[in-house]
């Protein structure tokens, strides 16, 4: 894509709370970058109102059937709906938060979400037609294209489609959050779009005002540091200026991890701080819901007029609800010193080098859902940056010390000069330099627009007509191979600072995939390992951080037979900067290219191989099933298959590592014929597959495993008349329940409606062992609808009666209605006033064995930290005071009061047995 085949270069920052556009007119006084002008958006900013402004606000409204008129929303060019974004969206929106979609970007990069899902406004009720992440992304950049098109008039060619367009992200954004941007600009109805870190544009940003006398400002061998806090995320960036070939060169050297911390961060800690108070004159409680919501957009809208020095203090107001608007009214203050000392002390504290960055054994606070960085002092994770990349800067300078020469401040929460000296101030105690030393700072009088403005001029330069910023790649890139040596390596194919469009092939070192069948590849990424190049071979550790796996589906052949064929191994940073990754058929002319495979449901797996048996052993334990199930088998030898297994690897079966288990379940799986014999083969093969599947997902292959697996489901077990298989048939389906797909999991239920809510006519008996089953596979589908759990939720809590109920139902009953998911995703999560109810008939019943249901109800009462999900202030006490009264430690107690990640212990317990040696499911929260 050549931009100076274009009329017009477009640069769009993607803001998490504003977006901003430029735009240069290649046709005018030869496209200069003196020429780089502001597109004033036009937005909604009024009930009827339609003005320009210089951002949009990166807000979407959703109205309802009453709560806005239609004549107050028309946009004058043509729309989908009634979805609006902007300036009036947001205003209109902190009274109304139930319909506004706020930080779309930050959900962009949450793991634990499908980003593909209906989630957001996150919270809201059901009568709200959410969108997804992508999609929300996709409204901004619709209205930016609408806005310049309609602009533009009938001159097609001069649409923004067809224009040379840069679309910034944060520098920390991995390739699978660049990849939904991609998706989302592609949604908008965008042509092909470049990719530009965020901190570089505004370096960028920093040059088209000083393209002529750079060098008065630089010289030759310093240290750059561009510290970019925006709405959403906090970015650090590493330049230099070098001499190369004779000639003065600027050089991007790092880039910081991805760190969702920033403007969001800081108006959740105001809003705590506001409700303190609130409740300080009050009885003890908190805000919940709408009320908090509003709380958090009054106190974003009060820093931001205080820290830009309007005034002296701004008054909170939240109305009540319903009859209680007038008598449920809450009031207090933020005042300037106020706000300052709680976001320098918070944020920004002066903190000592010599703090040791500790391991975060999950992610901060989730309000709103989103798992925002534990460790909130912007400062530090600043230390931490340049300290990582000291080797990095002796390296490229020759020099001991990462301590930064100059330093230039990007984003909204960065433009109070206020913080701008404490940054500073932070960094001479970090490093104990004298005040004359301290990095002098380059102007940037646009904080708001400067990413927009570099992303213009990061356009001229692809066209030759600007200085240039060495770049390329942010990170480098590994791909996980198997090799001889006891711990996991990887080989290195993309290097840190390759240049666009350049493309490496692994020629060295040849790769086998078996074709027709879909192939996995790990792969990992690094931001600060230094001097790896491609083909090197490095070990698997805390410098590298994986990606989700590629996938695909190695086409070839008419035949469609499985056969092993050598392949190369292709990388390409690309010029639109994502990663791309092929096969390549070293046996004929194909070529395949790997996409990064994202569950339909946010989690997976964390998966660590814990032991590897040598080949002939594995080899031998799958011949040995085999023959277990072969039609001439003995009997005894399908009773004795576990523990002879066990004697040939010399380990029990619970320390069977995840490498093994697949290599039985392949076994098992090919010989799914062979539990037609007799129900002692159909018992067993069940029970020993769904051992080594579980939890159904974590290696490459479950995906295919579970494919296969599925094939026999509809026809259910064919010993059915056996108590013994059926209890084993849904005991399978319960282990391998995290690979099933939503819609797997939906029929499941569906088909066992008959059987769990009968008609009185048509009412199927079922054995109690049976039942208690059935209900705990159905407790373990974690991807299901929220109706569907609060369906069959009620439907369980009916049918618990002093005499009946068993541990199992308890345990069912808190899986629906869990605050964390072990596998799914954060928005499938039961509402917290339905669980509330549920915690509410288990506590109000005296029950002769009261620990099952006391830790169904701390279960569903853990905390969370996001008030979506967590229940009232209210039942958690009332579920303290009753594991209290029964002995709890505070130990038991600390989950029902702060946020505590999940023990491996629990977690087994929580998933009804211990996974496989080797994998972990990550709760959310734990990461």
């Amino acid at each position: 894509m050549d931009a100076n085949d274009k009329r017009y270069i477009i640069g769009i920052d993607l803001g998490t709370t504003n977006s901003a556009v430029s735009y240069v007119d290649l046709a005018a006084e030869n496209g200069d970058s003196s020429r780089i002008r502001l597109f004033q958006i036009p937005q909604l900013t009024g009930a009827g109102e339609f003005s320009r402004l210089p951002v949009l606000p990166s807000f979407l409204y959703i109205p309802g059937d009453y709560d806005i008129s239609k004549s107050a929303i028309t946009i004058p060019w043509k729309t989908e709906d009634d979805n609006f974004v902007g300036a009036f969206s947001r205003d209109h929106g902190a009274s109304v938060p139930a319909r506004l979609v706020s930080s779309a970007k930050s959900w962009l990069c949450h793991d634990k979400a499908d980003r593909h899902a209906r989630i957001l406004p996150w919270g809201a009720e059901a009568d709200v037609n959410k969108v997804s992440p992508v999609t929300a992304t996709a409204y901004f950049l619709k209205h930016i294209r609408n806005a310049w098109n309609h602009a533009m008039g009938d001159e097609v060619e001069l649409y923004m489609e067809n224009q040379f367009v840069t679309l910034t992200v944060p520098a920390s954004f991995d390739e699978v959050a660049r990849d939904m941007t991609l998706e989302a600009s592609a949604l908008a109805g965008f042509g092909p779009v470049t990719l530009l870190e965020e901190p570089l544009a505004a370096f960028y940003s920093w040059l088209t005002r000083h393209e002529k006398d750079w060098d008065d400002h630089v010289k030759p061998d310093e240290l750059i540091l561009v510290c970019d806090v925006g709405g959403g995320t906090t970015d650090f960036t590493l330049i230099t200026l070098r001499e190369v070939d004779g000639s003065p060169r600027f050089e991007r050297i790092a880039v910081g991890d991805h760190l969702i911390l920033g403007g969001d961060n800081i108006d959740l800690a105001l809003a705590r701080h506001a409700e303190a108070v609130l409740f300080r004159r009050k009885t003890r409680g908190s805000l919940t819901g709408d009320r908090w919501k509003m709380l958090c957009h009054q106190c974003r809208q009060a820093k931001e007029m205080l820290l830009d020095g309007f005034g002296e203090s701004r008054k909170i107001t939240l109305m009540g609800k319903g009859r209680k608007v007038i008598g449920d009214v809450l009031t207090t203050e933020l005042g300037r010193k106020e706000v300052e000392h709680i976001v320098l002390e918070g944020f920004f504290p002066v903190v000592d080098r010599t703090d040791e960055r500790k391991a975060m054994s999950r992610k901060g606070i989730t309000e709103f859902g989103l798992p925002y960085e534990p460790e909130p002092a912007i400062t530090r994770h600043m230390g931490w940056f340049l300290e990582h990349h000291g080797e990095d800067v002796m390296k490229a300078l020759g020099r001991n010390s990462p301590a930064p020469d100059l330093i230039l401040f990007n984003g909204g929460s960065l433009k109070s000069r206020v913080i701008q000296d404490r940054i500073r101030e932070a960094l001479r105690h970090w490093f104990g330099i004298s005040d004359t030393a301290l990095p002098r700072v380059l102007a940037n009088p646009n904080p708001d627009t400067a990413v927009a403005l570099g992303a213009a001029y990061y356009g001229l330069v692809r066209a030759g007509r600007g200085v240039r910023v060495g770049s390329g790649s942010a990170r480098a890139y590994y791909m996980g191979v198997r090799t001889d040596s006891p711990r996991q390596e990887a080989v290195c194919i993309v290097e840190r600072g390759m240049d666009e469009g350049s493309r490496i092939i692994l020629e060295d070192r040849t790769f086998e995939v078996l074709t027709n069948q879909p192939v996995g590849f790990e792969v990992f990424s690094s931001s600060f390992r230094s001097g790896d190049k491609a083909g090197d071979l490095v070990v698997v550790d805390d410098t590298l951080t994986p990606l989700p796996p590629l996938r695909t589906v190695i086409q070839f052949g008419k035949k469609g037979a499985e056969k092993l064929i050598p392949v190369d191994i292709e990388a390409e940073y690309t010029e639109v900067g994502t990663l791309g990754i092929w096969c390549r058929s070293r046996i004929s002319d194909h070529r395949w290219q790997l996409r990064f495979q994202l569950r339909d449901a946010g989690a997976a797996a964390d998966v660590s191989e814990t032991e590897v048996f040598d080949e002939s052993v594995v080899d031998a334990v799958c011949r040995k099933i085999e023959n277990a199930f072969s039609s001439d088998a003995d009997p005894k030898a399908l009773t004795a298959l576990v523990k002879d297994i066990g004697g040939m690897i010399d380990r029990p079966r619970d320390q069977w590592p995840l490498t093994l288990i697949r290599k039985m379940a392949d076994a098992l799986l090919g010989r799914v014929s062979a539990r037609g014999a007799r129900h002692l083969a159909e018992s067993r093969w069940l029970n020993l597959l769904g051992y080594c599947l579980r939890p159904g997902m974590g290696d490459g292959f479950d995906e295919h495993r579970i494919r296969k697996l599925w094939k026999i489901y509809k026809g259910g077990p064919i010993h059915g008349n056996n108590p013994q298989v059926r209890s084993e048939w849904w005991i399978m389906w319960r282990r391998v329940a995290g690979g099933l797909k939503p819609g797997q999991q939906r029929q499941f239920i569906q088909d066992l409606t008959p059987v769990m809510f009968p008609k009185k006519e048509a009412r199927v008996r079922v054995a109690p062992q049976e039942y208690l089953e059935i209900w705990m596979a159905v407790a373990n589908m974690e991807l299901l609808l929220v109706k569907d759990k609060i369906k069959w939720g009620r439907k369980l809590l009916s049918e618990l009666n002093d005499r009946k109920a068993m541990p199992q139902h308890f345990w069912s009953l808190s899986r629906m209605g869990a605050r964390d998911l072990l596998y799914g995703p954060v928005d499938r999560v039961i509402p917290p006033d339905e669980a509330a109810r549920w915690i509410a008939a288990v506590l109000d019943r005296d029950w002769p064995d009261p620990r099952s249901a006391l830790l169904a109800a701390a279960q569903m009462s853990r905390k969370t930290g996001d008030r979506i999900r967590d229940v009232d202030d209210g039942t958690t006490r009332r579920v303290i005071d009753a594991l209290a009264r029964n002995g709890a430690s505070a130990d038991d107690l600390r989950p029902l009061r702060e946020v505590v990640p999940m023990k491996q212990q629990e977690i087994n317990t929580v998933f009804g047995e211990a996974l496989p040696s080797g994998i972990v499911l990550r709760a959310e929260g734990s990461k």
